[in-house]
């Protein structure tokens, strides 16, 4: 037995917390995931710190549960990564949708594209590892593209093809656990939130650098690494997810030289449509 999975990461356009309705733009950061026997014995290589080996534990097992196989098995699962944990670059949906399709590559099942995505959403949800179940990251990260969510039902309600851009992510030297953060603030933005949905399809752009300020007004940090980004002609900027990385937009060819103005710790992608 062996079989190998592949998935994505996403940025945020609106954070689901306020209103559970979510969108994300597909990133071209990698997660890929190798999983083959191992005896009686259950090993995890993680090539990043921070991923939980939790999380990877679960959707084995709940993978395996759903196409008939047996949970007590022995196997070695290698999870490789260029997404930072905690940064709101959705590296748990990246996680779970890469190992449940290494698992089902192994013993040679299909699955549905969005069922594999609404597994991980459980795996993610058991773990603990999202606030609003992250079906908008995890379509993100499966689909890419644009997506839009309804993440209270597991619900796609759009996914749209877009131009290829650079996207520069700024990424601190801290990060922001899911357990330290202020719900009920961003909930309290339900109504602003509501209004902006509307506008996602056609203005993606200007949806993502307004949730972005949102986002800095909950956390009390203005984010002045967005607005530089925007005067010196980013298409759109702002804290992804629950931050504290910060999404840069720019032409195609043009990222290398807002990492420069920048200046920051940077992670140079691009969107995946």
């Amino acid at each position: 037995m062996k079989g190998t999975g592949l998935s994505y990461g996403a940025v945020s356009v609106m954070n689901a917390i306020p209103c559970g309705i979510g969108s994300t733009i597909g990133i071209s950061l990698k997660t890929e995931a190798v999983i083959e026997d191992a005896d009686k014995k259950k090993v995890l290589t993680i090539g990043r710190p921070n991923v939980s080996p939790v999380l990877s534990q679960i959707c084995v097992k709940r993978t395996r549960e759903k196409i008939g196989q047996s949970t007590d098995d022995g196997y070695r699962l290698e999870i490789r990564t260029k997404i930072p944990s905690s940064m709101g670059l959705k590296s748990s949906s990246s996680v779970c949708n890469a190992v449940i399709s290494a698992v089902l590559d192994a013993y040679g099942e299909k699955m549905d594209q969005m069922d594999i995505i609404r597994l991980g959403v459980e795996c993610a949800k058991e773990c603990g590892v999202t606030i609003t179940g992250a079906f908008d990251d995890a379509c993100g990260c499966g689909l890419g593209g644009l997506v839009i969510t309804n993440n209270t039902k597991n619900e796609l309600i759009l996914r749209k093809e877009i131009p290829k851009y650079d996207v520069v992510i700024c990424v601190p030297d801290r990060s922001i656990p899911k357990s330290k953060v202020p719900v009920e603030r961003y909930r309290e933005l339900s109504s602003k939130y509501e209004e902006m949905v509307s506008r996602i399809e056609n203005d993606y752009f200007s949806v993502l650098t307004e949730n972005g300020k949102c986002v800095d007004n909950i956390i009390g940090r203005p984010n002045g690494l967005a607005e530089k980004a925007l005067s010196e002609g980013a298409l759109a900027a702002g804290i992804t997810g629950t931050g504290p990385a910060t999404a840069v937009i720019v032409n195609k060819g043009e990222g290398e030289k807002m990492a420069d103005i920048l200046g920051c710790k940077v992670i140079l992608s691009r969107t995946r449509c």
